[in-house]
This record gives structure tokens, C-alpha cells and sequence, in this order.
């Protein structure tokens, strides 16, 4: 991280804007290819965002309004106890095809979710591409 810092150091502000820019699409991209091995819906991968934060720098987030549910998938959850909100049951479907029953229970054990760092892992991905990040926007300059 130290040589990384040290390299970005000695380009020129403008070059450095560049290499910001394209490590935060290499962020984003990848975090979305993670982000997409975890959908059923799509919701997930619609509410990832890429945005600016200040001139220089860009924050790569959930809107959690669309997907509320990011922030367990991304960090897991420990086992707990699921209970009905606002009714006597919980209710899911069960089966498949013309077999499709339903199934209701008081309250049910969730085993937990260990979960999936993939905004860390994006993160580290970007790092690992800066070289190759630096050499194409000094070749473009």
C-alpha cells in the first residue's frame, strides 16, 4: 500500500484524477460481478452505486432503500429467531410447479449467513490493477 501511495504521490494532479477515476470503475465493476453471484431478484446489483464524493474522490455504496438487505449479505448475520411483524404466522411457499403448497410456522431458527465482503474484495482487486491503471492513462495523456 506504501509503494502505491509513493507512485500516486509523483503524478501530476490531472493524471491523478485519471487513475482515481479508473480505480473506481474497477471497483465498480467488480463489486457488481460479486454482487450479481448473490441475486434472485436483481435488487442487489440495481442498487449498487458508483458516486462522486468531492472532486477527487468516489464512494461505491448500496442504496439501501432498493436493497436493504445488502448490508447481510455483505457482512452476514449471526443465527437468530425470525418472528411475524405485523401477523399471527410466517408464511413461504414451498415446492415447485403444480406441487406449490404453502407453509406457515409461529416463528422459524435462522441458521445465520457468514456473508460476502464483496465491496472489500472489489477493493483489493483495484489495488491489485493500479499498475496497469497507471500505464493506461499515461499512455492516453
Amino acid at each position: 500500500m506504501e509503494q502505491v501511495r509513493a507512485t500516486f504521490a509523483r503524478l501530476v494532479p490531472e493524471v491523478q484524477k485519471q487513475v482515481l477515476n479508473g480505480l473506481a470503475q474497477v471497483a465498480f465493476d467488480t463489486a457488481q460481478q460479486q454482487a450479481d453471484t448473490h441475486t434472485q431478484t436483481g435488487a442487489l446489483v440495481r442498487a449498487l452505486r458508483l458516486r462522486p464524493d468531492g472532486e477527487s474522490a468516489w464512494i461505491i455504496d448500496h442504496d439501501l432503500q432498493h436493497a436493504p438487505h445488502a448490508v447481510f449479505v455483505h457482512w452476514g448475520t449471526r443465527a437468530h429467531v425470525i418472528r411475524p411483524r405485523d401477523k399471527k404466522a410466517l408464511r413461504w411457499a414451498s415446492g415447485q410447479g403444480g406441487a406449490t403448497r404453502f407453509i406457515f410456522a409461529k416463528w422459524v431458527n435462522h441458521p445465520g449467513y457468514v456473508g460476502d465482503p464483496y465491496l472489500v474484495q472489489a477493493a483489493d482487486e483495484a489495488i491489485k490493477q493500479f499498475d496497469a491503471v497507471v500505464r493506461r492513462v499515461t499512455l492516453e495523456s
